[in-house]
């Protein structure tokens, strides 16, 4: 978080990260909802709620990968035991092949993204 921030900002970025609105997160930082959407129009401020909230979601994102190993060895496990209820067997084999077929298109559209910002960037370079 941006340490150019007072201690009263750094506890409202804080709170905005946590709250589920501005005017709780006013109270939790201790000022005014007036206060806190005055704040929220500083450049620097923003920059540090937008760094923190990056942070959060990087957090987020690690916890997430983690559990999916786990997810996925669940879904193994119930495929692989032949005494689970077929229907059981089959939603599993259903959510694999469903995130299989999300993830390739997820692949497929930042493959096509990249070539076209390298085709837009090889444009510009060629016009200069």
């Amino acid at each position: 978080m941006n340490n150019n921030l007072t201690p009263k900002k750094r506890k409202a970025v804080e709170a905005l990260l946590t709250c589920a609105d501005i005017a709780s997160a006013a109270r939790q930082a201790g000022v005014s909802r007036e206060t806190m959407y005055r704040w929220m129009k500083e450049p620097a401020f923003r920059a540090a709620l937008n760094d923190a909230s990056l942070q959060a979601l990087e957090g987020l994102s690690r916890t997430l990968v983690n559990l999916g190993e786990a997810a996925a060895r669940v879904l193994q496990e119930t495929l692989d035991d032949q005494t689970s209820p077929a229907g059981v067997r089959v939603r599993a084999a259903d959510i694999v092949l469903s995130r299989i077929m999300q993830l390739r298109e997820m692949v497929d559209w930042d493959q096509r993204l990249k070539a076209l910002e390298r085709s837009m960037t090889n444009g510009y370079e060629k016009t200069d």
